[in-house]
C-alpha cells in the first residue's frame, strides 16, 4: 500500500518541486548511511510526507547539500536532512520488510522472501531503537492477515487496523500534539487501505484475491466507497489544519487535497482511455430500412 501520499506533481511549482525532491534524497542518503546500500531499493515518496509534516511541526535543524549517487553519477542532486529524515528512514526500511514477508506468504516469491531476509538485520536493529511503532507494525498487519485468511467481510475493521498502524508512525513524540496527529494519521491510514482495495478490486476479482470490498459486497450488496474516501481525507486535513504548521504548508495541503488522488485518476483515465478505444474500434451500427 506504497504510493498514495505523494505530491501531485502536475500542480507542483519549481519551488516546492524542488524542496519535495531534496528531502526525497535526503531520506534515500539516510537510509542508505543507516541500513546499507541494499536497502535504498525500498525508498518511496511515501515517508517523504511524514518529514516534511514532522519537520513543519517540531522544526529540527535541517543540514543541506548536494552530492552524487548510484542512481545520479553525473549530476550532483540537493538533499535536506535532519533527525526526523532518519526516523523516517527507519520506519521506510521497516513497512518494506514486512510488506516483502506479506507478499512472500500471499505469493510464495522467492523474490520477495530473499528481500525480506536481506532487511532482516535492519528491522532487528530498527525494533529495538523503536519497539513501539514496530509492535503495532507486527501487531496490525497480523490482523490483517487473519482478516485476510478468514475471508472476512468487516470492512471498517480492516481499515481501522490500518489506521492504528499508520497513527503509531506518525507519532514521535508523546506531546501534545500526539491527539491531533493520531487522528490525521488514523485517518489518512483507513483512507489509504481502502483506496487501494477500491483501485485493486477488479484485478483482484479477476484473479480470485482477497479484496475486503469484495467480501463486503458479496455479504451487503453494493458499495461504492468515494462517499467514505471523501469523509476520512476530509476529517484527516480538519486535524492537519488545527496543527500549528507554517514550513512548506503549500507542498504538505498539496499532498493531502491532490496528491493522494492521483492514483485514483490515473486509474479513472486509463478505464477512459480503454473505453473510448474500444467504441472507435467498433463498427458503425447499420441502420435499418424504415
Amino acid at each position: 500500500m506504497f504510493g498514495y501520499v505523494v505530491a501531485d506533481s502536475a500542480i507542483l511549482t519549481d519551488e516546492a518541486r524542488q524542496r519535495y525532491q531534496s528531502v526525497y534524497c535526503g531520506l534515500c542518503r539516510s537510509i542508505g548511511r543507516r541500513h546499507g546500500q541494499a536497502a535504498r531499493m525500498t525508498l518511496t515518496y511515501d515517508m517523504t510526507f511524514l518529514i516534511l509534516l514532522l519537520s513543519s511541526l517540531y522544526e529540527p535543524e535541517e543540514h543541506m547539500g548536494s552530492s552524487r549517487c548510484l542512481p545520479h553519477p553525473v549530476h550532483p542532486r540537493p538533499w535536506s536532512e535532519s533527525a526526523i529524515t532518519d526516523y523516517a528512514a527507519d520506519m521506510n526500511v521497516a513497512l518494506a520488510y514486512y510488506n516483502c514477508l506479506d507478499d512472500w506468504q500471499d505469493d510464495r516469491d522467492p523474490v520477495k522472501l530473499a528481500a525480506a531476509k536481506a532487511l532482516e538485520g535492519a528491522y532487528r536493529k530498527i525494533r529495538s531503537d523503536w519497539p513501539r511503532q514496530c509492535q503495532a507494525i507486527e501487531q496490525e498487519l497480523t490482523a490483517l492477515s487473519q482478516l485476510e485468511k478468514a475471508g472476512s467481510s468487516d470492512l471498517d475493521a480492516a481499515c481501522q487496523s490500518f489506521g492504528r498502524l499508520m497513527a503509531q508512525l506518525f507519532i514521535l513524540y508523546d506531546d501534545r500534539w500526539a491527539p491531533e496527529l493520531t487522528l490525521m494519521a488514523n485517518r489518512l491510514g483507513q483512507f489509504i487501505y481502502l483506496m487501494d482495495a477500491h483501485l485493486d478490486r477488479e484485478e483482484d476479482e479477476k484473479k480470485g484475491h482477497y479484496n475486503p470490498i469484495l467480501t463486503f459486497e458479496a455479504k451487503h450488496g453494493p458499495f461504492d466507497p468515494m462517499g467514505t474516501l471523501t469523509m476520512l481525507i476530509g476529517e484527516c486535513t480538519l486535524a492537519f489544519e488545527r496543527l500549528p504548521l507554517e514550513q512548506d504548508m503549500n507542498l504538505l495541503r498539496n499532498i493531502l487535497y491532490s496528491g493522494v488522488w492521483v492514483r485514483y485518476a490515473m486509474q479513472l483515465q486509463k478505464k477512459q482511455k480503454k473505453l473510448s478505444n474500444q467504441q472507435a474500434d467498433s463498427p458503425p451500427a447499420s441502420k435499418s430500412d424504415p
